[in-house]
């Protein structure tokens, strides 16, 4: 195969820039602003690279759908610009609802931006053949699209693995302190500009001619029938089995319903719109059968899907995975209706209803932020005058201990708020600020941990863990009382498959039960004639797992991690770092303990 010459290449490139000028713009002021902001570790203070680094982002997709529609319409040069010039008016108005300060602003932005950049990526999808007919020509040209990105990510993969290998090579050999940020910023101008180039540069510029393309990849076919096919049919019994055990035992579970259905649609209607070209051929006859069954089959578990999520709902509000969740079921109705009583039956609805969708959901009153925000902040409002925190619309910090379920919603909350909206909707609460004191530009909120304790409530982070291991941690950053203790011991740590034994510190020798509930110190110089030390676990165990609900939490108060003990020749102060309990019924084991001991002789 004979290699393009370097006239060639730029010959190509030029092309290119000349049929997408204002997406391959994007794409470098994009990648100018990303590069930056890594090279200078996010510049402290306002910075308008944020704004304009998100709007690239979607420049890139929003303005190639425009030109893409332009083409098959065949406008004038200058229609088209104007076409494009009106998309870039629509992203300069979202750049200013992108805060300045990004890095330590709420997450939502980014949230949303990947909302906004699914619904344009379907916007690319169907924006050229947006007009009615055309179903062969629009599934080619999809086709077209999925191999172009296909290619050009493989390119550019290899092409930064291997500029990755010089770099390190270069490092090596010549001793230059190469840092690591510049891997990044290779990796985000290869993917930035060259393979935005590379995948525009794939794109066919006859798009008319799609509608008389008959090639079919035999391949798809194959992955159909042999892959996707047979998990839609996995995935399909087992969603109905589990609507069968929820139908018996009324038991919700939401998380594995869910992924199921997912997994499930996905499946499926990936397989219809694979095999969309030859569903009128013979040996794919079982296509149009399999569609209609396929939508019949979706429906209810597209209903018990929500009613799931709405369990979930009703006992912890709305957030934006669940709202999400709920839209996706709402689509998945429509989209079965629309194949099942709709004439048409046009697969170009498919991606055009789930950008519209997605674009729904992410703007307005209507959408999943403010509705996610304002569920949680009622819930925060109702539990707080529940305990007579919040009276007349102000904090008043708790003297007394709140209740752990309690503590555990509140602390959820409020770790919420924090980053994913800010605090700003709760500060009319306080009489001081939620914000950080700061010598610099820019003020964080403070920590859900410190707002909790301006509310009186200890703060509680808690571990997703399954099965009866529970596991719980000191909570860090804390000052440890530890005076009339002149030595230190830092981080033993034993577990029941490795255990350490007699470790000698300072004339001090520890050693652990093999239950690993109680730690032996003693002293072991030659003038010695005290006892043991004996300091026990279990009943520290026993406390955390009765306060704490058997559920695993990661920043305990030191109060609650705290042994302490003297005999006639020692003292000693241990702190547990962290402990992993089993609790077996009625019994408590210890599986794996780290401690750090203060003792005087």
């Amino acid at each position: 195969m004979k290699l393009p010459s370097v006239d060639q290449v730029f010959k190509n490139a030029l092309h290119t820039f000349l049929r997408f000028p204002l997406v391959l713009c994007s794409a470098v002021i994009g990648t100018a602003s990303a590069v930056i902001l890594v090279d200078y570790e996010g510049p402290e203070g306002p910075t308008i690279l944020f704004p304009i680094l998100l709007a690239s982002i979607l420049g890139v997709s929003l303005l190639l759908g425009f030109a893409l529609y332009s083409e098959k319409r065949s406008l004038s040069r200058t229609n088209s610009m104007l076409l494009q010039f009106a998309g870039i008016a629509l992203l300069v108005g979202y750049a200013f609802t992108v805060p300045l300060t990004l890095s330590s602003g709420p997450a939502y932005h980014i949230m949303r931006l990947m909302g906004f950049l699914f619904a344009t990526l379907m916007f690319v999808s169907v924006a050229p053949f947006f007009h009615s007919g055309e179903y062969d020509g629009f599934w080619h040209y999809n086709q077209a699209l999925f191999f172009r990105i296909l290619g050009s990510a493989i390119y550019s993969h290899i092409l930064f693995l291997g500029l990755c290998l010089a770099l390190a090579a270069i490092d090596a050999l010549f001793t230059i302190d190469i840092s690591p940020k510049r891997y990044g910023e290779v990796w985000i101008i290869i993917f930035g500009i060259l393979n935005t180039g590379l995948f525009l540069a794939g794109i066919p510029e006859h798009l008319k001619e799609f509608e008389q393309a008959t090639e079919y990849p035999k391949s798809l076919r194959i992955l159909v029938q042999y892959a996707l096919a047979p998990l839609a049919v996995i995935y399909l019994v087992i969603a109905y089995a589990f609507v069968i055990k929820i139908g018996a035992t009324w038991e919700w579970t939401e998380g594995w319903i869910g992924k199921l259905i997912i997994g499930f649609s996905i499946t499926g209607i990936s397989s219809l719109l694979v095999m969309y070209p030859i569903r009128d051929r013979e040996e794919a006859g079982w296509v149009k059968s399999a569609s209609r069954w396929f939508f019949i089959v979706l429906i209810p578990l597209a209903i018990v899907y929500p009613l799931a999520v709405w369990r979930r709902i009703s006992e912890f509000g709305v957030t934006e995975t669940r709202y999400a969740a709920l839209a996706f079921a709402a689509w998945l109705i429509v989209l079965s209706l629309y194949f099942l009583l709709g004439k048409s039956k046009n697969i170009k609805f498919i991606p055009a209803s789930l950008g519209i969708f997605a674009l729904a959901i992410c703007v307005g009153p209507w959408g999943m932020f403010p509705i996610s925000e304002q569920s949680q902040i009622v819930r925060l409002q109702a539990v707080l005058e529940k305990d007579g925190i919040l009276v007349d619309g102000m904090i008043r910090k708790s003297v007394v201990p709140v209740h752990y379920g309690d503590s555990k919603n509140i602390s959820s909350i409020l770790e919420y708020l924090h980053d994913v909206h800010g605090l700003d909707k709760i500060q009319p609460w306080f009489a001081e600020s939620l914000k950080e004191d700061s010598a610099g530009t820019t003020q964080e909120w403070k920590s859900a941990s410190t707002v909790a304790g301006m509310m009186g409530i200890e703060y509680v982070r808690i571990w997703m863990e399954s099965g009866s291991l529970k596991t719980y941690s000191l909570k860090q950053d804390v000052v440890l009382d530890v005076k009339g203790f002149d030595k230190t011991y830092r981080s033993l740590y034993a577990n029941r498959g490795g255990l350490k034994k007699e470790i000698v510190s300072e004339g001090i020798q520890f050693e652990w039960t093999t239950t690993l509930d109680t730690l032996i110190i003693s002293r072991n110089d030659a003038d010695s004639t005290s006892g043991s030390l004996l300091i026990t676990f279990h009943s520290l165990a026993s406390v955390l797992l009765k306060d704490y609900a058997n559920e695993s939490v990661g920043n305990v108060p030191p109060g609650k991690m705290t042994v302490t003990g003297t005999s006639e020749g020692i003292s000693a102060k241990v702190f547990v770092r962290n402990i992993q309990v089993n609790k077996r019924e009625e019994n408590i084991e210890i599986n794996n303990i780290s401690v750090d001991i203060y003792f005087s002789k």
